[in-house]
């Protein structure tokens, strides 16, 4: 993106780093930038300071003050910010990311965002190639993999595919084993994704991620495990979807002991006093609400027409229309339609007061000393823009004051998260996260999307859109927001339930012969291991699992044939080149079989495997353990 742009493909790859390098600098060779004559609201909740200084040497403010007090270093560049406000960079509680998302949230001044659905490998080289200037983004915080419960039998199937997906456990060993897992694998914080298991076992899980200090994010939605359980727990805990409070506060509580929807319905006959005994409750244990509003409660908003009018112009841009995905922008179009076109009167009425009680609730619990948090929870909202428009449901419904609300993405969510030793404030010492606002954000709350300037890291980013961006080099492809592992996994399945005899032999009347068959039917690819593989990495072999492999099958990737060899029905080997990794990005794999086919229709290829190549400076990833 402009000034701070990563300059050209060839270069990003090669990883060298040329961001920020018009800047002067300081005796010690750093970048020097002051912000001059704005309005700074610095995100601790305290009276603006008109016509502030703010010195940044580097990635970080060295300097905070009014005009006067503070010495500017000679020789920096100065940014103008008489008559505007100076705020700190915008932070999204819960960003579901994907690579398209990257210019719009910095665009939006969303300088940080924390991915609490499990992104195992692809979360670390997607954050670790963002430091490292390799394409733009927002400041990323991943968790590795999200865990979730098996019910209260452990009868509930374990989905998680090597490299992709939620790990659904049943003991607490399993979730202290997972809460270690994924802190090699490189988690910032540690996301329990469900709470379908019992009190005991998350509750081990918790104490080792404390151990480690981590943060934990809990999607308490129950039916055995909800806010009031993760309180008892521990403290400052991130509560997603409100931790489906609204469940152990209604007047009739059976009646909604086995709700885990996402939509209000459960606050619809709320209990006064049980409210105020959860609330008292929940700030005891200093918990981090993150209600969701914009995903969960869509429609009914005070101003939801300006919401779906918004969201249908999120694409004007034409540099930016150029490559996100169609399939992620109708999806919120989609999701933002008008309830009346989707519910019945009587479900219309339930989530209507649902709502009200809803909004309330969040009011009562921060005029107590709680502390709510905004997310976009994308793909329910358009990166960037849904954070904003989840802050303003935070002023124009829940009833926040502006400057509560802004406290909220700054300094709220960096407490919550655990990072607000870095982040959350404009203060000395703190990473140079930083917007300029042209209007006064504490006059009106839509003034916070009057954006003049955005600052991540000390570098001026160019807010045009680059119609090239870079960013989808670990996506799967351009069309969509898929990043598994195992492509095409539904049509995969199809195929295996349709054609697949595991019992089959070679001989004169099978429909289907063995390994040595002249008979051969369409592959399928349903595991590869190694899956990840750093830059850089010589030959490499790497076993493929799956079925319908004859002696004649061939791998290829990106319609490269490599040495493959057939060692049953169900497994096949291939030498990844080095060539190949010498790319970093993400590289598909797929199998085609000899003709003829005994049933063409379904084709002679596989659905395609994807191998992960992260760049070499990528901090931790799972070695393909986990």
């Amino acid at each position: 993106m402009g000034k701070m742009r990563w300059l050209g493909a060839l270069a990003a790859c090669a990883g060298l780093l040329l961001w920020g390098s018009s800047l002067p600098v300081d005796a010690q060779g750093q970048q020097v930038l002051v912000i001059q004559g704005g309005t700074l609201i610095d995100g601790n909740g305290g009276a603006p300071l008109a016509n502030s200084v703010i010195v940044v040497q580097g990635d970080r403010i060295t300097a905070v003050g009014a005009a006067g007090q503070v010495q500017i270093p000679a020789g920096a560049e100065v940014i103008d910010a008489s008559g505007k406000w100076v705020l700190p960079g915008l932070m999204d509680a819960k960003s579901n990311w994907y690579w398209q998302y990257a210019e719009p949230a910095l665009f939006w001044g969303v300088t940080t965002a924390f991915s609490s659905g499990g992104r195992n490998d692809l979360g670390s080289a997607t954050r670790d190639a963002i430091n490292h200037g390799v394409f733009p983004g927002s400041r990323l915080f991943q968790t590795f993999v999200a865990i979730r419960g098996r019910g209260p039998d452990g009868a509930r199937r374990d989905s998680y595919v090597p490299g992709q997906g939620n790990k659904f456990v049943a003991t607490p060993e399993e979730v202290v084993q997972w809460v270690n897992n994924a802190i090699e694998g490189g988690a910032d914080f540690i996301t329990f994704g469900d709470g379908n298991g019992p009190v005991e076992m998350w509750a081990a899980g918790i104490a080792e991620a404390e151990r480690y200090n981590k943060a934990i994010v809990f999607r308490a939605m129950g039916p055995q495990t909800r806010a009031r359980e993760v309180c008892e727990m521990g403290d400052g805990i991130v509560m997603v979807h409100t931790g489906n409070v609204g469940a152990q506060i209604a007047t009739d509580e059976e009646k909604w002991a086995s709700y885990i929807g996402l939509p209000p319905d459960a606050y619809s006959d709320m209990d006064e006093a049980k409210m105020h005994t959860m609330i008292e409750h929940l700030v005891g244990c200093n918990a981090y609400i993150e209600p969701d509003l914009m995903a969960a409660d869509r429609g009914f908003h005070r101003n939801w027409a300006r919401v779906q009018q918004e969201n249908r112009e999120f694409l004007n841009d034409p540099n930016l229309a150029a490559y996100y995905p169609q399939q992620s922008y109708v999806g919120v179009i989609e999701n933002s339609k008008s309830p009346e076109t989707y519910l019945d009167p009587d479900e219309l009425e339930i989530r209507r007061q649902g709502f009200l009680n809803h909004v309330r609730f969040l009011k009562a619990y921060v005029d107590a000393g709680g502390k709510i948090v905004p997310a976009s929870d994308n793909p329910q909202t358009h990166p960037g823009l849904g954070l904003h428009q989840e802050i303003t449901a935070f002023v124009e419904d829940v009833g926040l004051t502006p400057m509560q609300a802004i406290l909220s993405a700054t300094l709220w969510t960096a407490e919550g998260y655990k990072v607000d030793g870095d982040l959350g404030t404009v203060e000395e010492g703190k990473l140079a996260d930083i917007i300029v606002l042209n209007a006064n954000p504490l006059q009106n709350i839509l003034n916070l999307r009057e954006i003049d300037t955005v600052i991540k890291n000390g570098d001026v980013i160019d807010r045009t859109y680059n119609p090239d961006f870079v960013g989808g080099m670990f996506g799967n492809n351009d069309l969509s927001d898929n990043w598994a592992v195992i492509g095409d996994a539904g049509w995969m399945r199809a195929l295996k339930n349709a054609t697949w005899q595991p019992n089959a032999r070679n001989g004169r009347f099978a429909a289907v012969g063995g390994i040595d068959s002249e008979k051969a039917l369409t592959p399928g690819i349903e595991a590869i291991t190694p899956y990840t593989l750093i830059r850089g990495t010589g030959d490499t072999d790497m076993r493929i699992t799956g079925f319908h492999f004859v002696t004649g099958s061939q791998a290829y990737i990106r319609d490269q044939a490599i040495p493959t060899a057939v060692d049953s029905r169900t497994e096949i080997r291939v030498t990844i080149p080095a060539s190949v990794l010498a790319e970093a990005g993400k590289h598909p794999i797929t199998i085609k079989n000899p003709e003829p086919l005994v049933n063409p229709r379904w084709g002679d290829t596989s659905n395609p495997a994807y191998v992960l190549v992260p760049f070499e400076f990528t901090t931790a990833y799972s070695h393909n353990r986990f």
